[in-house]
């Protein structure tokens, strides 16, 4: 769609047959030209189609059933209007209601379709059941208080605020490690008490030994005993000790153990991982809603919708639906330790209820024995046990296990989880900007369809229609109601109408799919082309490209066109995939092995298992160990990769009970309605201006008025007042027409002069564009002030249109010598040699004044025959005197000779225009001349024309490579048109605006001066508008169809319209207004004045055409050969 145009449906259901027809109209196009062009569209329309007759209406069925209703109704239903449920259209010429519910509006049949509230995706119904009820509101009222749009206005435009970007830190969660659990004395109990027994027996066997000699037996007995009871009193002191030791050594494993878990449990687990998850739960299902949340959104028009740019991190990124195998932002620095001697193991337990619903580990201190050798530990007990210098890495790469009941039991925090009653699961996000392909594997249809439609919503949702397109590869369908079925939900979003020019971006069978593929082709192609350079790494996007999505379900045979080059490849092992060209793939098939070679990521959509895998994964060694387990030979790699369930329920279900997948339907029709103001392509300007439009003055007059001499008398009132239309001081003249108005062009040196560049296709109205713009110079100045110069390369239909001025002093054309045997190389060389000679003739004439600017000239030359026509009037006296005192001040010797002096040689000098249509062209010529290089010279000329009063236009419908250095300095303004390539838009505006998809043609254009002092969108004039001012332009509707081509011609009031065709015949339909103003301007240099002589000075020719080859004369009386 073009940013002017609208598309809206008629929908039919008569006798419970149905059909629904599309069209696309310019939004300004009144209610009453709608409704004809529908009927007699209708009428004259008889395409080959297949349909179900017992359930489809036929055209012909429609165009019954729409005259029937025009008839025997007053009333045009019309849904999904911006003013309510649905609107009331009273379509009686006499009374002009509309009715909006229960308000009545006083309205006129004759609005726009905009003003009535019709808007993109806005449905006319014609049923034969009269009750209409549970029509769904385009934007409910009470969403109206909610956005300043729908509050204040009756508008949707919709405009792409400023977005605030968000990143979760890049956190690490550092584990302490426990360090060494307090250590046990060694030794056993005889070895706290052999030694003091030892050393006790040995001090009794010497004591009583010397005994034994000793003749005081008392002392002995007295130092025996207490060489017993020192051992004794050791041995008890020894065992009280290893108790003790025994006891501290408890008590401070116990303290370790509380002190690490209290550790984990509180600081690690609580504080850290189990909040951060919540929170980053929290965030994920802020930033990605759900599907729901944006039904919603979209209701009440929120800032989110079309926010994503291309530089957003999260551009492309969609949500698959919900999961609990979405790893967290945050890593568990985890590093695996082996230590064979260390046997403390610890276990990861479920929240306990009532306990802050946070998991908690306990140490498991091995019993004393379990110490013992030979002691092997039972599996039950090494179950999700695990030792306590491995508990970082168990934690941050497992999750749970599951027993052989089903049941899971908790290890580790892998992945986000909120165990909270309420809690929602995090998205599952997949980028599609760099997956280059995504393979999706679903036998059921239906869910390969709800798969589609919920990536479609959040691609349009989020992305602007500028950044993504999205195109549609269908299963083959014949039945044209069944595709409408089918592309119901897509058939008005822009996403899916602006990619290519007049071609449905929808395939149901092979001609449709040929031809889209050609397209993209012709698209991805100039891509290429834009991304060569000479440095060999180079393989990104230059530029801001718009992203092409294709959903395929039916690759009619890619593989044998010469689109499926572009299909993305692999890249090396190890690299990520670049998105190098702008184009993605969604390859829906029901096997596995029907996918194409490469797929970024894969999505199985079973009935049980609904997952996606990467193609590349890194397999730890444990992971490899499942592999070797195997049983089953049939097992293979692709069993033991990781993969990442979820669920959704607009997928695999139908929605949710508060938000069902019917109101996809409403949701999709919201985001189609919503007009959002693109940067200086602005759809408030009009779709068509004529000429007249642009003259304020001939605007004014009706038709009887404009057919008599007043436009005579406006251009004579113009040519006089040289006061206000001074053209030393400005040539400013309408153009066009943008949002706020009339737009202007001055090619004066002081404003938007003096040199311009025009680029535009064929067809996009550059032509219309420089002939307004010079029939309004014509119209405001005279002869005497103004002259042209047409240079056309291109046939001479440009130049016969002007070449008839008196303002036009010289026209060629490639083609004008061809009669004569003349070429146009030699023409253009005669052309060229006529312009040198003007440029040093008027260095010459500004000599003879001595100025050195072509506006000083004119003013000096305006006093000094003022002075003399002054000079015999007494009453001007005052004047007279004033005007040579301003001469004298100025102190110039040759002017002031001209006081007095004979002024019959002074001669008078204009403002020169140059047009030269199809400038390129002389590249060629250039080419087939050895002596001259045309453009050279034309350069040149521009450069020492500047205080000459010379303006040169340069006019190309191929600009790619024609500007220089030397055009591009010397040109400050340029208007570009609708262009064919990229490439040319930057050349003439620095940005790809005039390459646009929905830049329109016929006149739409942007204007730039300078390096953006002005930078303006507006549609130029259409000089080909009759002059009866009561036949108005053609009114036209293209017909969109479900697949294929669009029928551009479906309606032309000028062709189709009977009504209309008869009241034309029996107005006058005489010729353009281009034709007319031309006829009046000669008119008026015709005029005599009462002494014979021309009221009017007429230029002489700079460019004369050279002598015919053959000279005859008819008149035989001046034949002096006669009498021979």
């Amino acid at each position: 769609m073009k940013n002017n145009e609208i598309l809206v449906s008629v929908k039919f259901n008569i006798k419970n047959r149905v059909r629904t027809l599309s069209f696309l109209v310019v939004k300004d196009i009144t209610l009453k030209e709608f409704i004809q062009g529908v009927y007699y569209g209708l009428k004259n329309f008889n395409p080959d189609e297949s349909i179900d007759a017992d359930t489809t209406l036929s055209i012909q069925d429609c165009f019954q059933a729409f005259e029937q209703y025009i008839k025997t109704h007053c009333e045009l239903l019309i849904l999904y209007t911006i003013m309510g449920e649905y609107s009331k259209v009273d379509i009686t010429e006499q009374s002009m209601d509309v009715l909006d519910q229960q308000k009545k509006v006083k309205n006129n049949y004759d609005l726009s379709l905009s003003s009535l509230g019709i808007v993109t995706s806005s449905e006319f119904f014609i049923t034969d059941n009269d009750m209409v009820t549970n029509v769904p509101q385009l934007f409910d009222k009470g969403d109206r208080e909610k956005t300043y749009i729908l509050r204040d206005n009756n508008t949707l435009e919709y405009n792409i605020s400023t977005r605030r970007l968000n990143v979760i830190e890049p956190t690490v969660i550092d584990i302490l490690p426990a360090g060494d659990m307090p250590t046990k004395a060694k030794g056993s109990l005889l070895d706290t008490i052999a030694p003091p027994l030892i050393t006790g027996l040995g001090m009794v066997g010497i004591r009583f030994f010397i005994s034994q000699f000793s003749s005081n037996s008392g002392l002995n007995d007295s130092m025996l005993a207490m060489t017993i009871a020192m051992p004794f009193m050791s041995a008890v002191t020894s065992l009280y000790n290893r108790r003790k030791q025994s006891k501290d050594y408890k008590q401070s494993v116990s303290e370790w153990k509380e002190k690490y878990e209290n550790y984990i449990n509180e600081t690690i687990i609580k504080k850290k991982i189990v909040k951060w998850q919540k929170d980053e739960i929290v965030y994920l299902n802020k930033a990605y809603p759900r599907m729901g949340t944006l039904f919603n959104q979209t209701g009440e028009i929120s800032t989110a919708i079309f926010a994503r740019s291309q530089n957003d991190n999260d551009f492309m990124r969609v949500t698959l639906g919900e999961s609990d195998e979405i790893k967290p932002s945050f890593q568990i620095k985890a590093e695996q330790k082996d230590d064979i001697f260390y046997d403390v193991r610890y276990k990861l337990h479920p929240p306990k209820k009532g306990k802050d619903e946070c998991p908690y580990i306990t140490i498991e201190i091995p019993p004393k024995h379990k110490n013992k050798k030979g002691y092997q530990q039972t599996t039950e007990e090494m179950k999700n046990q695990f030792l306590l210098t491995e508990l970082p890495y168990i934690f941050s790469t497992t999750q749970e296990t599951i027993g052989e009941n089903g049941e899971k039991e908790i290890t580790g925090f892998k992945f986000l989880r909120d165990s909270s009653a309420k809690a929602e699961k995090p998205p599952l996000l997949v980028d599609l900007k760099n997956i280059g392909t995504l393979g999706v594997i679903s036998k059921n249809d239906d869910v390969s369809l709800n798969f589609i439609r919920h990536l479609a919503f959040e691609l349009s949702f989020y992305h602007s229609p500028e950044d993504v397109q999205l195109v549609f590869f269908f299963n083959k369908e014949k039945d044209i109601e069944k595709q409408s079925d089918i592309i119901n939900d897509y058939m008005f979003l822009p996403h899916a109408n602006e990619l290519f020019d007049g071609l449905s971006q929808f395939v149901f069978d092979e001609k449709s799919a040929g031809e889209v593929y050609s397209q993209l082709q012709s698209i991805i192609s100039e891509r290429v082309k834009s991304n060569s350079s000479d440095e060999p790494d180079s393989n990104s996007l230059s530029e801001k490209v718009t992203q092409i999505i294709c959903f395929v379900l039916d690759d009619y045979d890619i593989k044998e066109k010469a689109f499926s080059k572009y299909i993305p490849e692999a890249p090396k092992e190890g690299e990520n995939y670049e998105n190098s060209l702008g184009l993605t793939f969604v390859f829906i098939q029901k096997e596995k092995g029907m996918l194409p070679k490469y797929c970024g990521s894969i999505v199985e959509l079973d009935e049980t298992i609904h997952r996606i895998s990467n193609r590349y994964n890194l397999l730890s060694h444990e992971t490899l160990s499942k592999l070797a387990r195997g049983k089953d030979s049939s097992t293979t790699t692709d069993d033991i990769i990781e993969y990442t369930s979820f669920t959704n329920d607009y997928i695999f279900n139908n929605g949710t009970k508060e938000h069902p997948n019917s109101e996809f339907d409403i949701a999709f029709r919201r985001l189609s309605s919503i007009y959002y103001t693109r940067i200086a392509e602005n759809g408030k300007v009009p779709s068509l201006v004529t000429l007249f439009e642009l003259f304020e003055d001939i605007y004014k007059l009706n038709n009887e008025q404009i057919q008599t001499d007043e436009l005579t008398n406006i251009i004579c009132k113009n040519w006089s007042d040289v006061q206000n239309n001074d053209v030393t001081r400005n040539m400013k003249v309408a153009v066009g027409k943008n949002e706020h108005g009339i737009t202007y062009l001055d090619l004066h040196e002081n404003a938007d002069g003096p040199h311009m560049l025009v680029a535009g296709t064929t067809g996009s109205g550059k032509s219309e564009t420089i002939i307004t713009y010079l029939i309004g110079l014509c119209v405001k100045y005279s002869p005497s002030d103004l002259n042209l110069m047409l240079v056309d390369m291109k046939g001479g239909g440009f130049s016969e249109r002007l070449g008839k001025l008196p303002h036009c002093v010289g026209t060629v054309t490639n083609t004008a010598g061809e009669s004569q045997g003349i070429s146009a190389v030699y023409m253009l060389k005669r052309f060229l040699e006529s312009l040198n000679a003007e440029v040093k003739n008027r260095q010459i004439i500004l000599s003879d004044l001595d100025v050195d600017n072509a506006d000083a000239y004119i003013r000096t030359y305006r006093k000094i025959k003022k002075i003399h026509e002054l000079k015999s009037n007494p009453n001007e006296r005052s004047k007279y005197e004033e005007l040579i005192q301003e001469i004298r001040d100025g102190k110039k010797e040759k002017q002031i000779r001209y006081i007095d002096g004979d002024i019959s040689k002074l001669k008078p000098l204009s403002h020169l225009i140059l047009v030269v249509d199809e400038f390129t062209e002389l590249k060629r010529f250039s080419s087939e001349s050895n002596d001259i290089d045309f453009i050279a010279e034309i350069t040149t000329i521009a450069r020492i024309g500047r205080t000459l009063g010379l303006h040169i236009i340069l006019v190309s419908q191929n600009i790619e490579g024609a500007i220089n250095d030397d055009i591009r300095v010397n040109t400050k303004s340029k208007i570009c048109l609708k262009v064919a390539t990229k490439q040319a838009s930057k050349e003439m505006l620095g940005t790809t605006d005039a390459a646009a998809a929905t830049m329109p043609g016929h006149g739409r254009a942007y204007i730039l001066v300078g390096t953006g002092s002005r930078y303006e969108y507006f549609q130029s004039a259409y000089t080909g508008a009759n002059k009866n001012t009561d036949i108005k332009p053609a009114t036209k509707m293209t017909y969109v169809t479900n697949t294929g081509e669009f029928i551009s011609d479906f309606y032309d009031s000028t062709k189709h319209n009977d009504v209309l065709k008869a009241k034309n015949k029996k107005l006058s339909f005489g010729i353009t207004q281009l034709e007319y103003v031309v006829e009046k301007i000669i008119e008026i240099t015709s005029q005599k004045t009462s002494n014979g002589t021309n009221k009017y000075d007429v230029p002489e020719k700079i460019f004369l055409e050279p002598l015919p080859v053959l000279l005859s004369d008819d008149n035989d009386e001046f034949n002096e050969w006669n009498e021979v």
